[in-house]
């Protein structure tokens, strides 16, 4: 367990710290709890123990069966998202190392996080890039192929209603910052498969993205190669793109997904 220090101790939410401490307890012995035991148990008085499980229950992390608390299916998300993470890493790791000899140029592994994505994986290619991130490392989804090919797979009615009133991130002169840029650009990754960032998040670097998908063609997670814009012009780009294509393809049959599946029934799906 994390030991927290002094400083870290003042950040802590008790109402949440003693919430999650029901859960633990519940899934230690999920045969179903009163009440009154779990208030025994955590030696709280009723009507606090009352407030944490209504708010669980409210959540779905905690199901209530008349007056009897089970943990709850919301619970599996967190597992799964966990599992998934870990699966994805193992799965496309072999993938990631053929892409990288065959392109010469370094592979990375996303996954999607609201507008933001968040890296899984690197996969270190003779040409190292100083740009490259650390594994859990954020980056603005509008300035990356990674991200633009995974919010290419996301409602874009709701995308841009979502995204009206929001300052996207410009991380370079080239960085698409407008939200009408945006959607146009998605459009456009949709009808063609992959993205492109063409020194979107680091000048002088390009990169290529392809979705990676689950059995039932949502995206899960993009693989993509990134460059230097002298060893990836534009007949170098063509000709990488179906490599990147075929790692994201050779990774999403592994979850079940059909490659043969037109992309673009499945982005608009």
């Amino acid at each position: 367990m994390t030991q927290l220090t002094e400083d870290d101790s003042k950040y802590v939410v008790q109402a949440l710290s003693r919430a999650l401490h029901v859960l633990w307890s519940m899934a230690e012995d999920n045969r179903g709890w009163k009440l009154e035991d779990l208030a025994a148990h955590h030696e709280l008085n009723k009507a606090s123990m009352l407030r944490i499980l209504r708010t669980l229950e409210t959540h779905r992390v905690v199901l209530r069966d008349n007056d009897t608390y089970f943990i709850g299916p919301r619970v599996l998300d967190l597992s799964h998202a966990y599992l998934q993470k870990l699966e994805l890493d193992r799965v496309a790791r072999p993938f990631m190392e053929r892409l990288a000899s065959e392109t010469g140029q370094t592979v990375s592994l996303a996954i999607l996080d609201n507008v933001e994505i968040i890296y899984v994986a690197f996969e270190k290619a003779q040409r190292e890039l100083d740009i490259q991130s650390q594994i859990g490392a954020r980056h603005p989804a509008n300035a990356t192929a990674l991200g633009k090919v995974m919010l290419a797979d996301r409602d874009l009615v709701a995308l841009a209603s979502e995204l009206r009133g929001y300052t996207l991130p410009r991380l370079t002169h080239r960085t698409i910052h407008s939200v009408d840029a945006l959607l146009a650009n998605l459009e456009q990754v949709r009808a063609q498969g992959y993205a492109l960032d063409d020194e979107e998040r680091g000048t002088g670097i390009r990169c290529i993205a392809a979705p990676i998908r689950r059995s039932d063609g949502r995206v899960i997670a993009a693989i993509s190669i990134a460059g230097a814009i002298f060893h990836m012009g534009d007949d170098v780009i063509a000709n990488h793109v179906k490599h990147v294509c075929k790692a994201a393809d050779a990774i999403a049959a592994r979850f079940g997904f059909d490659p043969a599946k037109p992309r673009d029934s499945v982005f608009a799906s």
